[in-house]
């Protein structure tokens, strides 16, 4: 029997299908408006709720924790939002540490409909300790009242980032004194479903060069381990560094990390994503020029080697003054899309965009892609896939008067700008709309949660979610029906062995959900039945399987369309 991969006469027709179906929806295509949400209350509470972050909850919704003063101390507390915008727990959410002294939350999916959120406590000491709690889809907390230890020595460990570990833990990494109490290296955890502690007790030592490490972000390797990378002072200028580190906790790379770049001066704050082939690419704020800091980038493969330039490749030109602050995000193509901070003006902060491939070539214009210029500071940029190889971009936005509002940019992958040139208003309402965070919403739209003032008396936590024309979740109490059919990028993707395949029915039908292997030979049947429409998300266990490339196609009515993922072992 022949596959639609290797039927010429059925691949051709099959195109050409999907190329007329794509540009007649392109035609028909809203244009979204200016019109404003004003947000949707995630917890209004007494005193001051800050330090918002958000993960999916695998049902278009959003799980949000966040430190929180109600009660005079700051604690950590949660809500889930469904895909309407309404708070589906406790009103102003739901208590996951009530010790004293809890900062700065971190939170991710479980993959079951609940999250892991970890923090920094003081909780009667001195210096800060790492705890961690996992809430279910419900709101019940699922380990020990108020945390279990994460890491609890000496001195202080902070500036915590965490990940999914794609198997319903986490892995964790951090700034660690333990060594110093002035010079902080990195260490890592991972904590599975039950709460368990899978590595070294306190932490795995990823560096402890001599001198300051500062800065850890990571990305998920695929196969149960990290890609951690960091800005490193061990030659007296800050560098950046990068380590991998494998699924039981050993480190794979050269003891205290690979470098990424060395080059003169500064390297600061760097970002990382997946390169799609198991290795990375690696964004960073870079003053070799020794004038002003630039955007530049590098890709390592998975056993650390680097791929493009030596020392990177420039992203915005090294236009004049600062470019700052950068965030990445896989484009699904073996390359990435950033976001910086950018004062080429001169005077004030704009937003500006790159994308590049596989092969380190920018591609988009060579001084990057103006995502936003309006009047006043642009800063804090976010940054999600839209799920179709481009982005959205949220940031804090100066223009009117000094007041800080919350805007965000859709751009596809070959630049082309979804909204107004200035930015879609999000929210700006009275007073100060800070710290915008964004995450997807698994259907080709997004949720931007933020910190907000509008009450005047304290800071609150409000939330909206949107797709390719705008606002549409605003708080009703009614369904936001698709009005498209969508096959959403699966993630994790690189996966092992688990995967989530999200979908949207803008009409009742039947369905049909394949898998196919690089010959096109079908694998494995997900779903193949009549559902009416709505959201859904089907899940693909992958444990009999080798590792490879592997497509999954969806069929309904005269819908089709294939993506490609990547199963690594």
């Amino acid at each position: 029997m022949k596959s639609i991969f290797t039927d010429p006469a059925a691949l051709l027709w099959r195109l050409f299908r999907s190329f007329a179906l794509v540009f007649a929806f392109v035609l028909i295509m809203p244009v979204a408006t200016n019109s404003q949400s004003t947000g949707n209350p995630v917890s209004t509470a007494v005193n001051n709720q800050i330090n918002s972050v958000a993960a999916t909850d695998g049902s278009g919704g959003v799980i949000i924790s966040w430190q929180d003063k109600r009660s005079g101390k700051f604690e950590i507390y949660a809500q889930r939002m469904n895909s309407d915008g309404n708070a589906v727990w406790s009103t102003d959410g739901i208590p996951i540490c009530t010790q004293d002294s809890n900062y700065t939350p971190m939170i991710v999916s479980d993959g079951s409909g609940g999250a892991i959120i970890s923090w920094q406590s003081y909780r009667g000491s001195a210096t800060a300790d790492i705890f961690a709690q996992r809430v279910n889809s419900s709101g019940n907390v699922q380990w020990t009242l108020n945390g279990v230890p994460v890491c609890v020595v000496v001195f202080e460990q902070d500036t915590i980032t965490m990940i999914s570990d794609g198997l319903g833990g986490a892995i964790l990494t951090w700034q660690d004194y333990r060594s110093n109490s002035g010079l902080p290296d990195i260490y890592a955890q991972r904590i599975n479903p039950s709460g368990a502690m899978l590595w070294t007790a306190n932490g795995v030592n990823i560096c402890n060069q001599a001198a300051s490490q500062r800065g850890p972000r990571l990305v998920s390797d695929g196969s149960g381990g990290a890609f951690i990378t960091w800005y490193d002072n061990r030659s007296g200028s800050y560098d950046i560094y990068t380590q991998r580190v494998g699924g039981a906790g050993a480190v794979q790379w050269t003891t205290n990390g690979v470098a990424t770049c060395t080059m003169g001066t500064d390297q600061l704050k760097p970002d990382i994503s997946s390169d799609g082939a198991g290795g990375v690419i690696i964004a960073w704020s870079d003053y070799r020029s020794s004038t002003d800091f630039n955007i530049y980038a590098q890709r390592q493969g998975p056993s650390g080697a680097i791929v493009w330039a030596v020392d990177g490749v420039v992203m915005n030109n090294n236009v004049a003054y600062a470019q700052t602050d950068p965030k990445i995000v896989s484009d699904g193509m073996g390359g990435a899309i950033l976001s910086w901070t950018d004062y080429r003006t001169g005077t004030t902060a704009d937003i500006y965009a790159q994308r590049v491939n596989s092969t380190g070539a920018v591609q988009w214009t060579a001084t990057g892609v103006i995502i936003c210029t309006a009047s006043g500071d642009q800063i804090s940029s976010q940054l999600v896939s839209d799920g179709n190889s481009g982005a959205y971009i949220t940031w804090e936005d100066h223009r009117n008067s000094g007041n800080s509002d919350v805007y965000a940019q859709r751009i596809a992958s070959n630049a082309a700008i979804n909204w107004a040139a200035t930015g879609y208003v999000i929210c700006s309402v009275a007073n100060d709309q800070i710290r915008p965070s964004i995450v997807s919403n698994g259907n080709l739209g997004a949720i931007v949660v933020w910190q907000d003032y509008r009450s005047g008396n304290n800071f609150d936590i409000y939330e909206v979610g949107f797709n390719t024309t705008g606002v549409i979740a605003i708080g009703s109490n009614g369904t936001n029906s698709p009005f498209e059919f969508t096959l959403s990028q699966n993630y994790p993707n690189p996966f092992n062995p688990v995967t989530v395949i999200n979908y949207q029915l803008p009409s009742a039908g039947n369905v049909k959900i394949g898998i196919y292997d690089a010959l096109g030979q079908n694998v494995s049947v997900l779903i193949n039945q009549y559902q009416s429409a709505g959201n859904y998300e089907v899940t693909w266990n992958a444990e009999a399987y080798p590792s490879g490339a592997y497509f999954y196609r969806m069929e309904s009515g005269s819908f089709v369309s294939n993506k490609k993922m990547i199963l690594v072992k």
